[in-house]
């Protein structure tokens, strides 16, 4: 006795099968059996966001970056500070921040929502810490304060983004 089986027809894009009488496809949402007008919009909207996807990706790479020069920074003037006023406390100070920037901007290669947010909280909780000890802290930098804060919130919206696809 021979088994009969019946084959359904596969989604142009995914190669997932679907039945005839199904418009769109379960997988993919192609509208294999719509009208060119549904196909088009489908494919504009895939080209769309694919064009959101490479520009999070710049984001969160300049978030990252961000991240890097602020440990740079962080370390560069922990040293200067050092060599002119000979307060180890301060050094140490400085290279534990510095390390931890370090490690933020590693970690958010692997999970850059998680890390880029804590690495804003970090910088903001940093800036409070510094704007208590010493009130006047707050005014100095504070065009480079704001463009590392709008950086990594850029940054952290765009991991917010790209975590949910």
């Amino acid at each position: 006795m021979e088994e009969i089986t019946i084959q359904h027809p596969l989604c142009s894009q995914c190669s997932t099968e679907i039945t005839s009488e199904t418009k769109f496809c379960t997988h993919c949402g192609f509208p294999e059996n719509g009208d060119e007008k549904e196909k088009a919009v489908f494919h504009a909207k895939k080209a769309m966001k694919k064009n959101q996807t490479i520009d999070d990706h710049k984001k969160i790479n300049s978030a990252r970056n961000t991240l890097y020069w602020i440990a740079g920074i962080n370390l560069v003037f922990g040293f200067i500070y050092f060599f002119t006023s000979q307060d180890v406390a301060s050094l140490i100070v400085q290279i534990i921040v510095g390390a931890i920037y370090l490690v933020l901007a590693y970690w958010s290669q692997k999970k850059p929502f998680a890390a880029i947010l804590s690495g804003l909280l970090f910088y903001l909780t940093m800036i409070a810490i510094l704007a208590i000890a010493e009130p006047a802290t707050i005014f100095s930098g504070i065009i480079f304060k704001v463009i590392i804060i709008a950086f990594l919130v850029k940054g952290v919206y765009s991991a917010s983004q790209n975590s949910k696809e």
